[in-house]
């Protein structure tokens, strides 16, 4: 069975629950993980309210949020976002228009984006956030964590959620690296080098521009590499051990 959920204006949305534990226990459900939804259509909002979503973790900076609003009014989903870094300019923007954009030069910034990830105050306080909030989560309501193109600040989260829960290293990676089949990248590479071409005037083959838009293992591991392992970052992030213990009870019971 898939875990990708096709949406019409929804890029990367899929389930990180059901996955097996180490201990033969399963993740539970209603845990979903995608890129923004400032273009859900009317079908896809629909679609969406039928997984009774009650929390949505945004993890994008206040000027992605004002460039692509999300689609949710009043007090249900509750959001859980920063307003850390203001209007400052996301870094990969800022890499498109003036970075190394060769194959070399791209894994480069990767690799030392996931290092900055981490460290990052806004990404900190909703992951924070996001797993208080995943330690009394009723598995009949949906709890939603997303980014620009829920990948990488994304997949820092969901890898943090499962492997509390007590999945296996492999099976976090997994989840991870299904970005690179959940999208279709074909029309994502070339909407993409256009944008940039018309905004900074450069031409980026679509070779390096599908290393741009996917996933490594190894940017999950340099994470990894910074925080040690995710019960240690949750405590870096402020959260006791009760509230993780809670965390892992709530996901997978044990």
């Amino acid at each position: 069975m898939s875990r990708v959920i096709p949406l019409q204006g929804v890029r990367n949305f899929r389930s990180f629950g059901g996955y097996e534990t180490a201990n033969g226990a399963r993740v539970r459900g209603g845990l979903y993980r995608s890129g923004h939804f400032a273009r859900a259509t009317g079908d896809d909002l629909a679609a969406l309210e039928a997984l009774n979503l009650a929390v949505v973790a945004d993890l994008r900076r206040p000027r992605e949020r004002e460039r692509e609003p999300s689609p949710w009014d009043g007090e249900r989903p509750r959001v859980l976002a920063s307003d850390f870094a203001g209007a400052e300019e996301p870094p990969h923007i800022a890499f498109l228009r003036e970075g190394d954009l060769s194959e070399a030069g791209i894994r480069n910034f990767m690799l030392s984006t996931y290092r900055r990830l981490t460290r990052d105050p806004g990404n900190r306080a909703v992951f924070a956030a996001g797993l208080r909030s995943l330690a009394e989560h009723d598995e009949s309501e949906g709890f939603v964590v997303h980014c620009a193109a829920g990948k990488d600040r994304t997949g820092i989260f969901c890898a943090l959620a499962l492997e509390i829960a007590g999945a296996p290293r492999e099976t976090v990676m997994e989840d991870y690296l299904l970005t690179n089949t959940a999208v279709d990248f074909g029309p994502v590479v070339e909407d993409v080098r256009a944008q940039v071409e018309a905004a900074f005037g450069r031409k980026v083959p679509a070779r390096e521009m599908r290393i741009f838009l996917g996933v490594d293992a190894d940017y999950l591991a340099t994470a990894f590499d910074e925080i040690g392992s995710a019960e240690a970052y949750a405590k870096a992030l402020g959260l006791t051990e009760a509230e993780i213990a809670a965390v892992r009870r709530n996901l997978a019971g044990a």
